[in-house]
């Protein structure tokens, strides 16, 4: 019974009204004078106020999820630790030169009345490394389905998803991982991954849910100490790790990327920039143009400015002007979007300018969803077009 379930919702809710509905009716019997009767009225207003601030908390706790498990309140978690070399290995154990911290968490799906089996359930880990060659320290979440551990599959690759969050989900500027845990407390992945899978349509998949916190591109002219090699870090350290930790496949085919919002631009950015790498990518409400990026140390000038001063390396990461004037990629990008605003427009214009090798595809849903918890009813058709580009080994 965890802090956002109905089955412990319900009885504090009940208690709430059941405390406040005892307090209007005893009220004028104790409203008299006398020590025991102020102890009763100050009793009973404590316990109403307690009450409905926690009912309120749980209630506010429910919608947003900050915290979906009572280990991820008290820090309880006792999970076992294991150390992994980062190095593109194939999930195979290497030395000890650069190391990637693994915890299994409780975060992942678990069936009711039983003991958490990852071959039935699935297991959601937390890994920690430094990049070798960004020098940016990283936390990333990496949802690991049924499939990845049963007999039938032992000798299959997976096909590999990162997961991009647009910053301010999770507060992703103080805290990486929060960006992150966005996909499990708005989007509810693993839910999504499971409804995506249910028809049969869309073949198992391992998801990485990378916390950002720099942007997404490797500022020129600024040292990496400034504002961090994000794009190195998403495009060579975190693959890296990850394939050095599990059994993922060898190349680009089994690779692809999810982003929102700002990750969305990422996504499609990283895809297009790093072909070799990654094969699909989908950006929801993502927009294609200059990549947002943190506001600059040094002030104004050719230090200040991300892009280092050079008209040229503007334009190289303006994913339209690459469209319209370079060569396309050999990737398939998404565009996802609400009917209701301006994302919309831009995934038709992104869209319209895509031409072979590169393919496109587009999804608009009703409405204009702005958060990752209004996308998660839809967040299993992205999967599912995601799945469709990508093969396992």
């Amino acid at each position: 019974m965890e802090p956002v379930s109905g089955a412990f919702l319900l009885p504090v809710c009940g208690l709430t009204i059941a405390c406040v509905t005892a307090t209007v009716l005893l009220w004028p019997r104790l409203a008299r004078p006398g020590p025991r009767r102020l102890l009763a009225r100050s009793g009973m207003l404590l316990a109403t106020q307690a009450l409905m601030t926690a009912c309120a908390v749980l209630l506010a706790n429910r919608y947003f999820v900050f915290y979906a498990t009572w280990n991820d309140l008290l820090g309880g978690d006792t999970a076992r630790v294991r150390v992994e070399q980062v190095q593109p290995n194939g999930g195979v154990r290497a030395g000890t030169a650069g190391l990637v911290r693994r915890m299994s968490t409780d975060l992942g799906p678990r069936r009711r009345g039983g003991d958490r089996d990852p071959a039935e359930d699935g297991r959601v880990d937390l890994l920690w490394f430094r990049g070798a060659r960004s020098g940016l320290d990283s936390e990333v979440y990496v949802y690991l389905p049924p499939q990845y551990f049963q007999a039938a599959y032992a000798t299959r690759r997976l096909p590999v998803v990162m997961l991009l969050a647009d910053g301010a989900s999770g507060d992703a500027a103080r805290a990486p991982a929060g960006g992150a845990m966005a996909w499990l407390r708005q989007g509810r992945l693993p839910a999504a991954a499971d409804a995506a899978e249910r028809p049969g349509t869309a073949q198992p998949m391992i998801y990485a849910m990378v916390g950002r916190a720099h942007g997404c591109i490797d500022p020129a002219g600024r040292p990496a100490r400034t504002s961090g090699l994000t794009e190195t870090l998403l495009a060579q350290d975190v693959p890296e790790a990850l394939a050095g930790t599990y059994r993922l496949p060898r190349t680009r085919k089994g690779w692809g990327l999810v982003g929102f919002a700002a990750g969305g631009q990422c996504a499609a950015r990283l895809a297009m920039l790093h072909s070799d790498r990654f094969a699909a990518a989908a950006a929801i409400n993502g927009r294609f143009g200059l990549p947002g990026t943190p506001p600059a140390d040094a002030g104004d000038g050719p230090d200040g400015d991300p892009y280092g001063g050079s008209r040229a390396y503007r334009l190289d990461n303006d994913l339209l002007w690459r469209l319209e004037n370079l060569p396309p990629p050999p990737v398939a990008v998404l565009a996802a979007a609400g009917t209701g605003g301006e994302d919309a427009r831009e995934a038709e214009r992104f869209t319209a300018l895509v031409r072979p090798p590169m393919a496109a595809g587009k999804i608009l849903v009703p409405g204009a969803p702005g958060t990752l918890r209004q996308w998660r009813d839809h967040l299993p058709q992205v999967l599912e077009w995601t799945s469709g580009r990508l093969q396992s080994e």
